[in-house]
């Protein structure tokens, strides 16, 4: 009961205007070192606007005095020991009916709660005064003011890393499991007791845990480069002047990366290559503030760093590969180990969203297939005059996942019985179609049309033997990921 009195104060405070006090993110124009590891999303780490467009903030002091309790206290931005972070101090009372002070963030960007899936944990740089503090989670289930997702944890008095499992933060007042698609606001809670509190954040964020069991056991020297960034030395490495036919595929995550077709010698003492596989390699800043670092998009994986202007090819691009960051497939083998599937289903963006998250799904690319124009543009699919569609093409590994679980996906992410469209995007571009690569998967995309007759839908799903397809414009690849937000139009429905 105490705990529903306290969280109603919270929400009555925000509606009413009650005691709290809002710090904004620092304006602090200095550079900063990049955030090069796409295994931690950060949430704030309060020296940077950086990451503003995703969690603008402000952080929030909330206190239990609006209903007639009396704890108190405050929050500022600072620097503690070197650190700059975000302090809470003040004094929990349960007198009348009170009992908490809480600094809290919203996570919802542009109207949309967070969509936090691929990570495993909330991660805290901390200290404190030896006392148990919580991390707070609400989502879109939480409509209650005492309903909540609670885990906790000890800050000592010297700085610590913690991280928080998501399978650790209990449910409080639902039986709902936390859904972590859809987060909604976090906060760091004093409560439970009377005592005095003090806790410092100095970052915090969503991470990844690298210790998969899917992720391949590196040796010391593997670790050195994939994880802490090393390099191999030049005209050493294993793959330098390969010339096998195949893919070359991530070290850790086994992901495909490059093709045999791209590779070049271009005299420099490692692998290069002038084209990546569509959305499998990522761009970031590297650390020396002047050259790009690439890293595998499904691991996180350092791989090199790429350079461009140098003319050596058309392409006019260098990926610069450490062979130690690489594995490699040859063309025969990767036919027996991999499979290919085509899907439209309006608007690419949205199915490669829910397509990249799926196990055993090693790459994703959105382009153009089923129309009678070679190379299309963005522009002239939109203008409905190629024939062809927006379309996603997966390459997935069959131990780990089956064209049937992918196409069920497929159905559950899009309206297939509407003709032409998808939602408020209309034309023949936006159309439902599977482009099956075999009489295989043509039978079972037969299968379960029929079951979704038989559910009493009208599938306008067509059923289109696979042709070739275009990859569309960079841009377009991994277009959500890049801007931090979901689907509009393709909203998960389980239907099977």
């Amino acid at each position: 009961m105490i705990k529903k009195v306290l969280f109603y104060i919270t929400v009555l405070m925000i509606i009413l205007g009650g005691v709290y006090s809002s710090i904004p993110r620092s304006t602090a124009t200095q550079p900063q070192t990049p955030q090069t590891i796409p295994s931690q999303i950060l949430i704030d780490d309060f020296t940077s606007p950086k990451d503003s467009e995703q969690f603008p903030g402000p952080w929030e002091f909330i206190t239990d005095q609006v209903m007639g309790g009396v704890s108190t206290g405050n929050m500022e931005t600072g620097k503690w020991d070197e650190r700059d972070g975000l302090r809470m101090r003040g004094n929990v009372s349960l007198e009348n009916n009170g009992g908490f002070i809480q600094m809290r963030l919203m996570l919802k960007a542009k109207g949309e709660n967070f969509d936090a899936s691929g990570y495993d944990g909330i991660r805290l740089k901390v200290k404190g005064n030896d006392h148990t503090y919580a991390v707070h989670l609400r989502t879109r289930h939480t409509w209650m003011p005492w309903q909540y997702y609670q885990a906790d944890f000890l800050a000592g008095q010297q700085w610590q890393q913690i991280n928080i499992p998501f399978k650790k933060f209990k449910s409080y007042n639902l039986e709902k499991d936390l859904d972590v698609t859809s987060l909604e606001s976090i906060a760091i809670v004093a409560s439970e007791k009377a005592f005095t509190a003090d806790v410092t954040v100095d970052e915090i964020s969503f991470y990844k845990d690298m210790n998969e069991e899917n992720y391949k056991k590196l040796t010391p020297e593997e670790a050195r480069v994939i994880v802490h960034k090393g390099t191999e030395r030049p005209f050493t490495g294993k793959y330098y002047k390969h010339k096998e036919q195949g893919t070359y595929t991530c070290k850790r995550c086994g992901a495909d990366l490059f093709t045999s077709s791209s590779k070049f010698e271009s005299g420099c003492g490692w692998p290069s290559f002038d084209d990546q596989i569509p959305g499998a390699v990522k761009s970031v800043p590297d650390a020396d503030g002047i050259r790009t670092e690439i890293l595998c998009n499904h691991c996180g994986a350092h791989l090199g760093h790429v350079f461009v202007g140098e003319a050596l090819t058309p392409k006019n691009t260098r990926y610069c590969v450490n062979s130690i960051s690489m594995d490699f497939k040859p063309a025969d083998e990767k036919a027996n180990k991999t499979q290919k599937a085509v899907f439209a289903g309006g608007c690419f963006w949205g199915v490669e969203y829910h397509f990249k998250k799926v196990p055993g799904v090693l790459s994703t690319s959105v382009g153009y297939t089923g129309g009678h124009v070679d190379k299309p543009s963005y522009k002239q699919v939109c203008s409905s005059q190629t024939g062809h569609a927006e379309a996603m093409e997966v390459v997935f590994d069959p131990a780990q996942t089956s064209f049937e679980d992918l196409a069920k996906l497929f159905f559950e992410i899009h309206d297939f019985t509407q003709m032409n469209r998808q939602g408020p995007d209309i034309g023949p571009q936006y159309r439902s179609a599977i482009f099956y690569q075999d009489e295989h998967q043509k039978e079972i995309a037969e299968k379960l049309i029929k079951i979704l007759t038989q559910k009493g839908y009208d599938v306008k799903t067509q059923l289109v033997p696979a042709q070739t397809f275009w990859p569309a414009e960079d841009y377009h690849q991994d277009y959500y990921q890049k801007k931090g937000s979901q689907p509009y139009c393709h909203i998960y429905k389980k239907i099977f």
